[in-house]
């Protein structure tokens, strides 16, 4: 039996739309803890957290919306 490339992209195609939605997952609880963290910062304002801090926090939250 010969398998063509078709249907060996056609195999892999549900595995690698699992993988990506896995990962999607694993993004969204990242950025979950992380806003969970910011605001805890944000609340308790500690001496050494910086704006320079503050803007990382921020920049990272706004790049996990995207996915």
């Amino acid at each position: 039996m010969v398998v063509h490339h078709s249907e060996q992209l056609d195999v892999s195609f549900p595995k690698q739309t699992n993988e990506a939605s896995e990962m999607r997952l694993e993004l969204r609880h990242l950025a979950n803890a992380l806003a969970e963290v910011y605001e805890l910062l944000e609340d308790y304002a500690p001496t050494w957290y910086t704006s320079h801090h503050q803007e990382r926090v921020e920049s990272a939250l706004r790049s996990a919306k995207k996915f």
